[in-house]
């Protein structure tokens, strides 16, 4: 009888074992980083990269480090396509949009966190463009 009790709750763990293993997401499903960007003053950057039901990642949210500290993250809108280092490492631009039919040209203050301009990055570059949305045009 004991020895009954006891097969019974080794075959317990071992199942309830399995099933919070097999709820642990796979590494299919956890996020990735993008190559780290080296900036100016100490600063790097990267996107954080979420997969979707797709196959493919998606790139969601902008980091920005300084020494090594995470000191901003920033979420796209929904994605984070290109980004750059602006003035002198004290602002970061980035184009932020969905997949299809909009992007959003986008400067946020690094410290702050505050948002300077947001511009419609869609359509053609306007000859009268401030010159980071136009660097921005190149950037990766």
């Amino acid at each position: 009888m004991q020895c009954t009790a006891r097969r019974l709750a080794m075959i317990s763990m071992l199942l309830l074992s399995g099933a919070a293993l097999a709820h642990q997401p796979s590494q299919a499903d956890k996020p990735s980083e993008s190559a780290h960007r080296a900036g100016p003053n100490g600063l790097e950057g990267w996107t954080v990269i979420y997969p979707s039901p797709d196959g493919r990642g998606y790139p969601t949210t902008l980091v920005i480090a300084q020494l090594g500290h995470v000191i901003r993250r920033i979420q796209g809108d929904p994605l984070v396509w290109k980004w750059m280092f602006w003035e002198n490492g004290n602002q970061v631009a980035y184009q932020t949009g969905s997949l299809h039919f909009n992007m959003a040209c986008v400067l946020v203050d690094i410290a702050s966190g505050r948002q300077l301009a947001n511009l419609d990055c869609y359509r053609e570059l306007a000859e009268d463009a401030p010159a980071w949305k136009k660097a921005l045009q190149g950037a990766q």
